[in-house]
């Protein structure tokens, strides 16, 4: 809970808290409306009104103005839209404002909005397919299809090469042999990595509300926990074996109980994905101790991700080996020894520990 000089007098709880609730009610109805002509934004900043009410006055005052700016919404654009809207960004900003408000720390919050903003999709997923009969997923791959295809043509004017061009295509258009015609690549792939983009997303998006935020608390005197740098993230050793023995478990199950393969890709993308970010923020931690350009890293990066699997595997074997032997900080005290003169023993300078000044936050760490 906040500490009680941060919290309004219970005197003026009712009053204000019902005032502010009205108020950030109406905000988030006008993010809401925003979100419906660019989502990106919209989902950004929708949530954080609702964060503020729970950050304040709790739970329940924000509960009620979420349901107060679903009404609006409800008046307005109809059940369909309202629901939608407020499906998507009230979860994501209750949830955030508990972690706050409970003290859980930034990466359990994110976590925490992260869960509610998948159940929250995941149920408005399902509600749309089998209430409203409407296939959002094969809507969302028709896009992504008619994308690529327009990509393709734009490649062709500009004289890709041919081999380039139909291995692209091959992604898009059926393949069709002899006896037998298979089905385009790139529609199934997305039917069966769906869970695990979702996941990724829901989780970005969290991160991203979060970090946005905090960024606007601030400057109205709410101060709340900060996420650690990105170049500082690591796996716990038990989460990365848990992630690998589950890997390998499944991918020995789908042997013999072939529907496993679609949980098994999943498990696949996840783990390729956790372990070659771990093994990327090594190599950007190594660059920059060498100070190689920004420019140079994302070319860098570019041509790693574009150059095949096999590389993608080696930088996830490096990410792997991080979680032992911590690259990281070998690349930290290498660079440090080399600028004290080069000596064997000499020593990685330790942070300082003095304080840094109290903010004047609401919520001071």
């Amino acid at each position: 809970m906040p500490p009680a000089a941060a919290r309004p007098a219970a005197t003026l709880r009712p009053a204000r808290g019902l005032t502010e609730g009205a108020i950030l009610a109406a905000l988030s109805a006008v993010a809401a409306i925003i979100g419906l002509v660019m989502p990106f934004v919209g989902i950004l900043l929708a949530p954080i009104p609702l964060m503020v009410l729970v950050i304040r006055w709790g739970l329940r005052t924000a509960i009620l103005a979420a349901v107060v700016a679903g009404l609006i919404l409800l008046q307005f654009f109809g059940p369909l839209n309202a629901v939608s809207a407020e499906g998507v960004f009230a979860p994501l900003g209750l949830a955030l404002g508990w972690g706050v408000r409970r003290r859980i720390g930034a990466p359990l919050t994110v976590l925490a909005g992260a869960a509610a903003f998948l159940a929250a999709s995941v149920a408005a997923l399902g509600l749309t397919m089998f209430v409203l009969h409407q296939d959002v997923l094969g809507q969302f791959i028709d896009v992504q299809v008619q994308g690529m295809r327009m990509s393709l043509s734009f490649q062709q004017r500009l004289g890709a090469p041919a081999q380039q061009l139909e291995a692209l295509g091959a992604l898009v258009n059926p393949v069709c042999g002899e006896h037998h015609c298979f089905p385009a690549v790139l529609p199934q792939m997305i039917r069966t990595l769906f869970p695990v983009l979702l996941a990724l997303g829901t989780l970005l998006w969290a991160y991203l509300c979060y970090t946005l935020a905090r960024s606007v608390l601030r400057r109205v005197g709410h101060d709340i926990p900060g996420v650690p740098p990105i170049m500082t993230w690591r796996l716990s050793r038990p989460m990365a074996l848990g992630l690998i023995w589950a890997f390998t478990a499944t991918s020995l199950a789908s042997g013999w109980l072939p529907s496993l393969g679609g949980a098994t890709w999943n498990l696949m993308i996840l783990t390729l994905f956790v372990f070659g970010f771990q093994g990327a923020l090594v190599g950007i931690s190594w660059m920059n101790r060498r100070q190689i350009p920004r420019a140079a890293q994302v070319m860098a990066g570019v041509f790693l991700f574009t150059a095949g699997l096999i590389p993608l595997l080696a930088l996830a074997f490096v990410g792997i080996m991080d979680l032992w032997f911590d690259f990281r900080r070998l690349t930290s005290t290498v660079a440090s020894e080399v600028g004290q003169g080069g000596g064997v023993n000499a020593r990685t300078p330790q942070p300082s520990t003095q304080a840094a000044p109290p903010m004047g936050a609401v919520h001071p760490q």
